[in-house]
């Protein structure tokens, strides 16, 4: 069975390679911010799988809170008649819902992992994600984005005793939600607010591209927890260059404001302000009292409070995060007392430059935590990605981040160090429509350490995944 599935995988790439020059097509997608502004996906978008990069229109886009460009707005002013009804512009109330409606499919043909040299089974999920969306401008200075998931990719097994297998059931996620305003303020700047259960890093889209390690939040979608937390933004984009922010919010994992807060800072310099020559350079920050330890995962369990009994198990009713994506085996569980963070980055994103399309990005980032035992632990990282398209259809995309430093220090002093590994990411991407991605994608290493003072050990684990994206 196994020559017979590895076999009908073969078959499959052979095909879908055989078939990229004769399927490509100029097709436009229309989700609903492409039919909300009149814009194609492309204007905004450098390819979307299997997560977004932004041209410099997109990214001002979503800063502004999806309510410029409007096309619609502009076309329309007050007492024009068309078909003999009578239009109305300017400060209206957006209620179209099909306007407003998008929905994201994937779907994974097969994908397989291997950790420390053993293979898992070779899967496929015909529905392994299903995001559905309702964005967009509510009037013309006030935008809303919204999103909830059915993750297919986390179906949930019984815990019977001798029968465990899938109950055909699966979980629906609230995702994420931010409510948007801004203000333009002379000819070419304007001043924001939002409030959502984001992070802050989500209106400059900065938490885009994955692939290189970050340590401001546990991250938003996918096949992780949602973040049950809310955030405040104030910011500004001043002379059509420069962008200030400031948005605090009330911790990693939690809406509470009684047991601590974080604070988030950033700048960021727009150099050459063009959609084909696009260079941001930005620095972040953070501090606070209330995170998650980089050290151990952060698992919540639908079933088990504590450590499941015996004879039960929850790996399929539970999600884990892991802050910064490196994980320690059998470090100590630490309470966060107080931590920094920073990144520093350079952004050039080209847009349609003759038939060619990039995104090229390298970043160096860290943190520093204290716990309430008194321990501490520090991690910095630096990396680098690239996604590139020829003519918006054949697509390539790599990543690579190293730590440089990941150490912890016991309260009595000992020091543990975790070494400096790597992870890497490449991927194919083949988009025969602006609204279809086919994805070939390959992690050939992704490293978690073991606790241990005495040998260093670090567990390597690979995986690849074969699949297509399908927006609407």
């Amino acid at each position: 069975m196994k020559w017979l599935t590895r076999s009908a995988i073969r078959i499959a790439a052979a095909a879908l390679t055989f078939a990229l020059p004769f399927l490509a097509t100029e097709s436009q997608a229309m989700p609903s911010f492409a039919r909300q502004t009149g814009m194609v996906c492309n204007s905004c978008h450098i390819g979307t799988d299997s997560v977004p990069n932004f041209t410099r229109t997109g990214r001002i886009f979503a800063m502004r809170g999806y309510t410029r460009p409007i096309i619609r707005e502009k076309l329309r002013s007050d007492g024009q008649t068309i078909d003999g009804e009578t239009q109305y512009g300017g400060q209206y109330l957006s209620l179209n819902w099909t306007d407003f409606f998008a929905g994201r499919l994937i779907s994974e043909f097969a994908q397989q992992s291997k950790s420390n040299g053993v293979k898992s089974d070779v899967t496929s999920t015909p529905l392994a994600r299903f995001a559905m969306f309702y964005t967009g401008p509510i009037t013309d200075w006030l935008g809303l984005w919204t999103e909830i998931g059915y993750l297919g990719n986390n179906s949930l097994n019984s815990v019977t005793t001798a029968n465990t297998g899938p109950t055909g059931l699966n979980t629906f996620a609230f995702d994420e939600y931010r409510l948007s305003t801004s203000r333009t303020i002379g000819e070419n700047s304007f001043i924001g607010l939002s409030l959502g259960n984001e992070p802050g890093d989500v209106v400059t889209q900065f938490v885009f591209p994955t692939g290189i390690p970050r340590f401001f939040s546990l991250g938003q979608g996918g096949t992780g927890k949602f973040l049950e937390m809310s955030t405040l933004s104030l910011h500004a984009f001043l002379d059509d260059r420069l962008w200030l922010q400031f948005a605090p919010n009330t911790g990693v994992t939690n809406n509470s404001m009684s047991n601590g807060w974080q604070q988030y800072y950033a700048v960021a310099y727009n150099m050459f302000r063009k959609t084909d020559n696009d260079l941001w350079l930005a620095a972040e920050f953070g501090k606070g009292n209330d995170n998650a330890s980089i050290l151990t995962p952060v698992k919540v369990s639908f079933i088990c409070p504590t450590t499941c009994p015996a004879g039960v198990t929850d790996s399929s009713l539970s999600f884990t995060n892991t802050l910064g994506g490196r994980q320690v085996a059998g470090a100590p569980l630490e309470k966060v007392k107080s931590f920094s963070t920073y990144a520093i980055r350079a952004e050039y994103d080209v847009a349609d430059r003759g038939p060619h399309s990039w995104v090229a990005m390298i970043q160096a980032s860290g943190t520093k935590q204290d716990y309430e035992s008194g321990a501490s632990a520090k991690r910095d990282v630096i990396g680098a990605y690239i996604r590139y398209f020829y003519k918006r259809t054949y697509g390539i995309q790599a990543s690579y981040a190293k730590d440089t430093d990941y150490k912890y220090t016991s309260p009595t002093g000992i020091g543990s160090d975790f070494g400096k590994a790597d992870t890497s990411n490449i991927a194919l991407l083949w988009n025969p429509a602006m609204n279809v991605s086919f994805h070939l994608n390959y992690n050939p290493n992704s490293d978690s350490s073991v606790f241990n003072r005495d040998t260093q050990k670090v567990n390597t684990s690979s995986s690849y995944s074969l699949g297509v994206e399908y927006s609407f």
